[in-house]
């Protein structure tokens, strides 16, 4: 991702104030206790939330509808995949028995969770390579960038999901008290997302190739999740391997709360969101302690 000259001005213009820049970013180049998983953006809250509104803003600047595109894109997605799954192909979901309109909104659930994990994944090999001027130039807290691109993508979903419950009303679908929860399984694959973006980004300073990589793995990540087709299509001993891919459990469980009016599995998203913490803290971790050579390279 790359920052706009504005932006970058905008943000070396504190380093010129009368206060402590390095205090203001609560930044130490080595930290990285438990705790500043969820410290890295807390602590540096006003930097992450300057720069995700210029990138929410300028990912549509100069076109003639703006931030409108946010809800057009979704609603176009959604309308290609009713027609051709609903009217052309009227295919239906297996495990459900609804009807053809049904299976729309399924895929296009599986769409949007792999959609927040795609783009935080193939943004992340790039991340510190395109702005080096914070690695060199001024005291910045480098593992924030990440939190950015997750605001940019969980803002694209959110949409998506409000686009969702008005499709789900218009087809006539029921729509549980349930759909309020959906966050709680979002949060578990944010927080994996961010352990992704600390190790890819790190390591995209270094290998370039990276980057090829990421988009082959993004492609595989896709058809290795059931978005196209249910779980219960593969045979028993293949589908517990479809829990290796992170982001099945995640899609399985936004579609128990959105669509299906369910409660989730309380004990599933516990280890869930654990195992994503405890990633993110490794990652966090190396990253940490890799970013002193990051000058060297860049």
């Amino acid at each position: 991702m790359h920052w706009s000259k504005s932006t970058r001005v905008k943000c070396s213009a504190y380093a010129d104030r009368n206060f402590d820049w390095a205090a203001r970013l609560k930044f130490e180049t080595h930290k990285a206790p438990p705790s500043y998983v969820i410290g890295s953006v807390l602590s540096n809250r006003f930097v992450v939330g300057q720069l995700s509104k210029r990138g929410i803003y300028g990912r549509y600047r100069g076109t003639l509808l703006g931030l409108v595109w946010s809800f057009i894109t979704p609603l176009l997605m959604l309308g290609i995949y009713t027609f051709v799954f609903g009217s052309i192909l009227q295919i239906k979901w297996p495990d459900q028995g609804g009807g053809s309109l049904e299976f729309a909104a399924i895929l296009f659930s599986g769409m949007l969770i792999h959609s927040l994990f795609a783009e935080c994944l193939t943004q992340a090999p790039t991340l510190i390579l395109a702005n080096p001027q914070y690695v060199k130039k001024m005291i910045f807290p480098l593992e924030s960038l990440v939190w950015v691109t997750l605001a940019t993508a969980v803002f694209q979903a959110v949409i998506s999901v409000v686009i969702l419950v008005f499709y789900l009303l218009l087809v006539g679908r029921d729509v549980s008290w349930t759909v309020l929860l959906f966050p709680i399984p979002l949060a578990g694959l944010c927080l994996f997302c961010i352990g992704v973006g600390w190790l890819v980004s790190a390591i995209g300073v270094f290998v370039k190739d990276i980057a090829q990589v990421t988009g082959l793995l993004s492609t595989v990540l896709f058809f290795m999740a059931p978005i196209l087709y249910p779980k219960t299509a593969l045979p028993e001993q293949i589908q517990t391997f479809l829990y290796l891919n992170p982001i099945t459990f995640p899609i399985e469980q936004f579609r128990v709360l959105v669509l299906w009016g369910q409660t989730p599995d309380w004990i599933g998203l516990g280890l869930y969101f654990s195992a994503a913490f405890v990633f993110a803290w490794a990652t966090l971790a190396w990253f940490q302690k890799v970013r002193t050579g990051f000058a060297d390279v860049l």
